[in-house]
């Protein structure tokens, strides 16, 4: 019985706790695609506004063994069941080939490994006219702002809100 009760306080707090988490800050990691097997750098900024979670995103992918990049402005919420759920917004920066409307949803898990937090799940992307949707998995381990990023070397030149860590 006791375990019982155990199991069942741990399954109805232990969402509660990426409430408590602090999810701010830099994350950087890799995404990989399913489809080509992919492994390429991922960058996510978050903050918090008045109780509103609102980010950037800095990723990366090749085609023909040429590397593209975007920045785009994400939206962030932590579900009900505790997932970070990331969803892209507004793009701010590319050098992509071919403009298409892409957007990319994450859903991820905040975890503590060994006293480092990450950020760990899927992703996907939408069906365009001339896309498949893409699906694959993110990696992410919470950095020190100080850590080299060009994400955070882009939102400083263009300054995106984020004076406090120039």
């Amino acid at each position: 019985m006791k375990r019982f009760i155990y199991t069942t306080i741990a399954a109805v707090c232990l969402p509660m706790l990426a409430f408590c988490q602090d999810i701010t800050g830099l994350w950087k990691g890799t995404m990989f695609n399913d489809s080509t097997k992919q492994s390429l750098p991922y960058e996510v900024f978050i903050s918090k506004e008045n109780g509103k979670y609102t980010g950037y995103s800095h990723s990366w992918f090749a085609v023909n063994d040429k590397k593209y990049y975007g920045v785009k402005k994400i939206k962030i919420r932590v579900a009900k069941d505790g997932k970070i759920v990331i969803q892209d917004g507004e793009l701010l920066e590319n050098d992509y080939p071919v403009l298409d409307n892409v957007h990319q949803l994450n859903v991820l898990d905040l975890v503590n490994n060994n006293n480092e937090a990450m950020l760990d799940g899927p992703f996907a992307t939408n069906r365009t006219k001339q896309y498949s949707e893409l699906t694959g998995h993110i990696s992410l381990k919470k950095v020190s702002m100080s850590s080299e990023s060009s994400l955070m070397q882009y939102l400083q030149k263009n300054d995106n809100g984020i004076a406090a860590v120039k």
